[in-house]
């Protein structure tokens, strides 16, 4: 007996010329909003929220938040990452810059998407790490926020990769108080039952799962429920190295994912060299 499909196809109809609508009803306000005042925090945080909301709205995610969100200019806040679903979801509640490497500009849609939304675009090159690491520090050191998925990749949401701590050294600074703050992301429920991992792939992105396929799909998913959980803010003078640091934050929000999501007894492809790059990715 076929397996019934978990999303629908008159969905996907009906959202995928809202979608496009929305792009289209929101670039020319926000190009011309950025034309006339680049930096105004209504530029560079009302309105990329204002769009992420409406693409959640879109794809049916209903974000709840617990903790407390760092209010305090300057702060990097870091997450886990699970799908390029996870931009809208943060995007519409945290204000900051996203980081993406340089590639992502080009991309279709991804591309655009990732322009509209605030967005970092630095080279994944080991010859111009610290170069790279310069521009996201004065981006904090000049009070904006950037928020950063330090795993490198993505994974199928029930566990965190290790973090990377190469762009952790953005939040070193003799001259202001830069503040970290970890989050936990889950994809905890789907029509209001507990996810399962089968139905959690049609949200989270990661191994070589096609993109295109991928992103029509959830497009015609039904409510799923997101939590994003805000855990307490440390500086990387809290520690003994900035390794620890992120050692610290890992183990924070590998540990709340944990106690939302229950692994499935089936295991998952390992994350490797041959994943897709993801929207928003650090440096190696």
């Amino acid at each position: 007996m076929t397996e019934k499909r978990p999303y629908s196809l008159l969905l996907i109809i009906c959202r995928i010329p809202l979608l496009l609508l929305w792009i289209l009803l929101i670039t020319l306000p926000i190009s011309l909003i950025r034309l006339f005042s680049s930096t105004s925090t209504f530029s560079t945080e009302v309105t990329p929220r204002f769009f992420h909301w409406g693409l959640c709205k879109i794809f049916g995610l209903r974000l709840s938040t617990s903790g407390q969100m760092c209010k305090q200019r300057s702060t990097l806040y870091i997450a886990n990452h699970v799908s390029y679903l996870d931009i809208f979801l943060i995007g519409s509640v945290v204000p900051g810059y996203f980081v993406a490497k340089s590639e992502v500009a080009g991309w279709p849609l991804l591309g655009k998407l990732a322009q509209l939304q605030n967005t970092l675009f630095i080279e994944r090159n080991s010859r111009r790490a610290r170069e790279q690491v310069e521009i996201l520090q004065k981006q904090l050191v000049d009070g904006g926020n950037l928020i950063l998925f330090p795993e490198g990749t993505s994974t199928e949401g029930a566990h965190v990769e290790p973090f990377k701590s190469s762009l952790f050294h953005a939040a070193e600074s003799d001259v202001v108080d830069i503040q970290i703050q970890p989050m936990t992301l889950a994809y905890t429920k789907h029509k209001n039952k507990n996810m399962s991992a089968s139905i959690r792939d049609y949200y989270a992105w990661y191994a070589t799962m096609p993109f295109l396929s991928h992103f029509v799909q959830a497009l015609g998913m039904r409510n799923a429920d997101v939590e994003l959980i805000f855990h307490k803010p440390v500086k990387i003078s809290d520690f003994e190295s900035r390794k620890a640091c992120a050692e610290h934050c890992w183990q924070v929000v590998d540990s709340a994912l944990r106690k939302r999501i229950k692994p499935s007894t089936s295991q998952r492809l390992d994350n490797d060299d041959s994943m897709p790059p993801n929207q928003v990715n650090a440096l190696d």
